[in-house]
């Protein structure tokens, strides 16, 4: 079974998964996270067709507000 990791988390990989759909899948609003696949930053515009592959590692990052 082909893996990807998900906040350092394996995950099953199915082809076709997108950035996109993960966060959906992860309940998590687009607007609320910043997504970088193998370190790379990967602006909402392009969340859509980014698509995972096995052995990639998805990082969400929760920005933190307030002073």
């Amino acid at each position: 079974m082909s893996e990807f990791t998900l906040n350092r988390e394996p995950r099953p990989w199915r082809e076709g998964l997108s950035v996109a759909a993960m966060l959906a899948e992860q309940d998590r609003a687009p607007e609320a996270v910043a997504t970088a696949l193998n370190g790379a930053f990967v602006p909402r515009s392009l969340r859509e067709v980014t698509l995972i592959q096995p052995g990639d590692e998805l990082t969400l990052i929760q920005p933190i507000t307030g002073g």
